[in-house]
């Protein structure tokens, strides 16, 4: 299912979030790829146990450089955006700013 979500928004990753909606962690299509360059079954694993925990995270009152600014010191391209660091507000994408004229 996971793989469906991120190939149907195209943004290359998806949240996890437990059954309150709270964010539990990040898939992206890296972490896809390296899952299964182990060899571990993905049929058989869930989405929490392939999430990447502690995703990074941006308030949506934060500027558009900050989220810039931290997709570079961490070599990412995507941003959950949460109310306290647990509710999802979205995804803010690099192509996002790009497209904005914001880099």
């Amino acid at each position: 299912a996971a793989m469906l979500e991120m190939t149907a928004k195209k943004l290359g990753m998806t949240t996890v979030i437990d059954q309150d909606g709270s964010l539990v962690g990040v898939i992206t299509d890296g972490d896809l790829r390296r899952f299964i360059q182990r060899g571990t079954d993905l049929v058989n694993t869930t989405a929490r146990e392939l999430a990447s925990h502690n995703p990074k995270t941006i308030g949506p009152q934060e500027l558009a450089a900050t989220a810039v600014e931290m997709m570079e010191r961490y070599s990412i391209t995507t941003l959950v955006v949460t109310e306290d660091g647990r509710t999802i507000r979205g995804v803010i994408h690099l192509h996002d700013l790009l497209k904005n004229g914001i880099v």
